[in-house]
Parts: structure tokens; sequence; C-alpha cells
């Protein structure tokens, strides 16, 4: 059988690269809508923290907006009026936007942060006749656009600190531990369930402790990986550690370690993944952090699983 989950180079989102969250197995969400529904809802649960994000900017823009106004609506201040005016429908419309266009989610938070700082300008730059003067418009606009290259630039990692970073991510899968073990781990007798189109070799170095991966990044680029089988306690704990060997020294991530912990419960298998980094970003961190990238690496990595186990 060949291996369907949609693998990933172990660092590879470690240096700021995103699962795009479009889902490879279409066809399942088609024709079973229950299925369909758990997904969305797996991707609203992982917008969490920038529904957050979000949420914050925009009522802190509608309140630096009205702030000098000392009058009140429905027995609150106006300003936090305002603030929760602006929180709902902003978040609303870019909640929406993010649902629907998930390839464009991470310029949410980069349009709400540039809010506030819209607000100040109007704040504090008013011109006499009330408008905004136009070098206030002018810095605004830099400004804001200052946000967004450094939010989403990986120019800024040169000068941002990386250190070790060890991450943690949970997701759940309908199938027993038994069942999903095979699609997660890389064993003699479980080899030909791992894996997906994006490796393009795997061959073992030391057989049951070492193999070596090539994965396809793109159209060009790939990255070749070592990985070294740490611990091996089948439908309970896997670990192994990985190293580039192609990696140069200013690399934000060259080795670290992958675990897998599977809890059993009534509805299927908790997976807990520890991800251990020697060099990360502050900047991917936060990125990654606020997107719940890795869980959604997870949710991905397992519906391809559970699509597999159906078809078997």
């Amino acid at each position: 059988m060949v291996g369907t989950c949609r693998e990933r180079p172990t660092s590879f989102l470690a240096l700021g690269g995103q699962v795009s969250n479009t889902n490879t197995c279409h066809d399942l969400e088609r024709v079973n809508p229950g299925l369909s529904m758990r997904l969305f809802l797996k991707r609203l649960f992982r917008e969490r923290r920038r529904l957050v994000v979000v949420a914050v900017a925009t009522f802190l823009a509608g309140y630096i907006a009205f702030f000098d106004r000392t009058s009140a609506l429905l027995g609150l201040p106006f300003p936090i009026v305002a603030g929760l005016a602006f929180m709902v429908g902003l978040t609303v419309s870019l909640m929406v936007i993010v649902v629907l266009f998930p390839q464009l989610r991470h310029s949410a938070e980069s349009v709400a942060l540039s809010i506030p700082v819209l607000s100040l300008m109007g704040v504090y730059g008013s011109a006499s006749d009330g408008g905004l003067s136009t070098t206030t418009v002018i810095f605004g606009i830099l400004l804001c656009y200052l946000i967004f290259t450094v939010y989403g630039g990986a120019w800024v990692d040169r000068y941002l600190p990386c250190r070790r970073r060890i991450l943690h991510s949970f997701a759940h899968s309908t199938l027993q531990p038994n069942e999903i073990w095979s699609y997660l781990t890389v064993n003699p007798d479980t080899r030909s369930d791992y894996g997906g189109p994006d490796i393009l070799s795997m061959e073992w170095i030391e057989p049951v402790r070492s193999y070596r991966q090539v994965y396809r990044l793109d159209e060009l680029a790939k990255i070749e990986e070592v990985h070294s089988i740490e611990i091996n306690e089948p439908h309970r704990r896997y670990r192994f550690s990985f190293e580039v060997p192609d990696a140069t020294e200013s690399a934000s991530v060259s080795s670290g370690s992958k675990e897998f912990v599977l809890t059993p419960d009534d509805h299927g298998t908790t997976i807990e993944t520890i991800r251990d980094f020697d060099k990360v970003s502050a900047r991917a961190q936060l990125l990654t952090w606020i997107d719940d990238t890795w869980g959604r690496f997870d949710d991905d990595n397992i519906q391809c699983a559970e699509a597999a186990h159906r078809d078997k």
C-alpha cells in the first residue's frame, strides 16, 4: 500500500513554513457530510487564538478612535461602546474571510493590528479642519505596511534571537492507537503506510534504528533529513531525532526531535506531539502559536490516515 499521510519535513514549519489547510481528502468530505462538519469544527477550533488577537486589537481600535468622547450610551462610556462595535463588526468580517479563504488567514491579525495604529493617527494627527493631514496619512500607511512586513517577513529572523524551543500540540483521531500507529511511525512493518506524495525517497541507514528521507517542498526545492528512532513503544509512544545534513550554520533549524504519545479514549485516540527544535526564531514561534500551525498539521495527517484506513 502506498503511504497517504501528507508528511512534511520535520524542520519545515519551524522555518516559518505554513500548512495551507487545503484538504487533501475532498472526495470524502463531499461523500460524508458528517465528516465535513467535523473537519470544519476542527478548523474553527484552530482559529481560537487568532480570534482573541483580532478581537482585542479591534476593540482597542474602536476605544482609541473615540477616546475623547465623554458621553454614554446604554449606560456605558461611549469609547467602550465604540470598542465593542468595532470588535463585533470587524472580528466577524475578518473571521469570515479566514474561514472562506484559509490561505489568507495570516493577513487577518496583520490587518487587525494595523487598525489601532490608524485610530491613533486619527486621534493625534488630525488637521485643523478636522481631517487627517497628508503627512499623517502617509506615515500611517507606511507604519501599517511595516507591521505587515515585520509580522510576515522572514528577513526579520536574522535580527531576532533564535533559541531551542519545545512545542506541544494535541489532536484527536477516531481511530484506536493500534489502527493509527502505522500511519504515524516508521518501522519495517509500517513503512508502506507511512509517508505521502511529498516524500521522494526513504531508505534505511541502519534497519529499525535510522533512515534517510528526502522531501519535496515545491517544484524545485527539496530537503533531506536523517531520522534516528529513539523510543518505539507500539501503540503508545514513538520518538525520533532528526538532523538536516545540508543545513548551513545560519539555518534556523538543523536538528531536533519529534515524539508521539497516544492515549486511547471512548471516541478514539488523543495524540500529543512534542517537537523539540534546536533553533526557532521568535517570529516563527509567534506565527505558529497564533495559527496553531502544528495542530493543523496533525489534523491534516490524521484526516488522511483515517481516509486511508477506511480504504483498506
